[in-house]
């Protein structure tokens, strides 16, 4: 055999070698996910609003003002207040990309292994300032895969185990990862969605932005 014909077998294997080793890789990161997302549920089966099979079936919201904020401080601002990290904080669902996964606090590796996480150092889903939330775009089960997709209009959903907090997307940014006011406090509630950009790549990250337009209480249905 030609020492050029050896040199063209031998880079071919190496690259399918490649290949298949970053495929069994996503995969086995993904399996992870959803075998952490699964326990979550199991953990978290008496938080309704966490352990719902669909949120907008299986739970009522209460009426009233569309931002319904009555008794925060007690429901919502103690739990998370109690929370450790890596404990589930809540739940986000964007229909449009067909994202629903439990929400960790905490944005650590171990964190984001889990699912999309809080960003503890922003602001709480509530009356005022910016909630973000961080997740994967490529491992793990990337969460945040499509959020490159939403449109001004899209809604996102965040589920304490009280509330859901209803945004609509407002625009989307790219930033470098240096540029961390994209989720600096701010008066109005907003919410911030942010990972890697490009995928597989953490040269930039997307912002994804949104401003607060519901807020509701939630119960479980009566069958």
């Amino acid at each position: 055999m030609k020492r050029s014909a050896r040199w063209t077998r031998a880079a071919s294997n190496l690259l399918l070698g490649v290949a298949l080793g970053l495929l069994s890789y996503y995969t086995l990161t993904t399996l992870l996910t959803e075998v952490a997302q699964r326990d979550l549920r199991d953990e978290y089966a008496d938080v309704v609003a966490f352990a719902a099979e669909d949120p907008e079936e299986s739970l009522e919201t209460s009426a009233g003002p569309a931002l319904d904020f009555t008794g925060w401080s007690e429901q919502d601002e103690a739990y998370w207040g109690a929370l450790a990290e890596g404990e589930a904080f809540g739940r986000i669902v964007i229909p449009v990309i067909g994202l629903d996964a439990i929400v960790m606090k905490g944005v650590s590796p171990n964190d984001l292994r889990r699912g999309p996480g809080w960003i503890d150092w922003t602001d709480l889903p509530g009356p005022t300032g910016t909630c973000g939330i961080s997740g994967h775009r490529t491992t793990y089960g990337a969460p945040f895969r499509r959020v490159d997709e939403l449109k001004p209009g899209d809604t996102i959903d965040v589920y304490s185990p009280y509330r859901r907090y209803r945004y609509e997307v407002t625009g989307t940014l790219i930033v470098l990862p240096s540029q961390t006011e994209v989720v600096d406090s701010t008066e109005q509630p907003t919410l911030t969605l942010t990972a890697c950009h490009p995928p597989y790549s953490a040269a930039y990250r997307i912002a994804v932005q949104a401003e607060l337009v519901d807020v509701r209480r939630v119960e479980a249905t009566e069958e």
